[in-house]
C-alpha cells in the first residue's frame, strides 16, 4: 500500500481541492471562505506561531478569532486545526499547552484530539492505493 500525503494551500481558492487551508488571518478570509468552500471536509489551521509574535492585545483577538474559527468549522462542514506552525525544535508546543489553549477558547480538547484523530484518519484512508 502506499499513502499520498495530503494536500496544504494558503489560497483560499484552493479551499476545495486542498486537505488542508492553512489561515494567517480568519477575520479577512471569513466572508470569502463561506462563499468559496462550503463544508467538503478540509481542514482549516491555524497556528500557535503567530500568537508568540504578538503583543497581549493581538494574543486576546487571536483568542477570539480561533473561537469564531472553531464555530465556523463545527457549523461548515470543515476540521479545526490548531498546530504549534514549528519551524524547529525550540518552537514545538507541548500537549499540555495545546490542550490549555483549546480550553481558553472554550474547546473540550479530548473531543477536539478524537474528532481531529478521525478525520485525520478518513483523509488519509482516501489516499490509500496498493502498489
Amino acid at each position: 500500500m502506499k499513502y499520498d500525503y495530503l494536500i496544504v494551500s494558503e489560497n483560499i481558492d484552493e479551499a476545495s481541492r486542498a486537505d488542508i487551508l492553512v489561515l494567517r488571518d480568519f477575520r479577512r478570509a471569513k466572508e470569502r471562505l463561506k462563499k468559496k468552500a462550503k463544508g467538503g471536509g478540509a481542514g482549516i489551521e491555524i497556528t500557535v506561531q503567530q500568537a508568540r509574535k504578538m503583543d497581549a492585545i493581538g494574543v486576546a483577538r487571536w483568542i477570539v478569532d480561533a473561537h469564531d474559527l472553531y464555530e465556523f468549522c463545527q457549523s461548515s462542514g470543515f476540521q479545526f486545526i490548531l498546530s504549534s506552525g514549528a519551524g524547529s525544535p525550540s518552537e514545538v508546543v507541548s500537549g499540555q499547552s495545546f490542550d490549555a489553549m483549546l480550553k481558553m477558547t472554550e474547546i473540550d480538547p479530548q473531543k477536539h484530539w478524537r474528532e481531529l484523530a478521525g478525520w485525520l484518519e478518513s483523509r488519509l484512508e482516501r489516499r490509500v492505493r496498493l502498489c
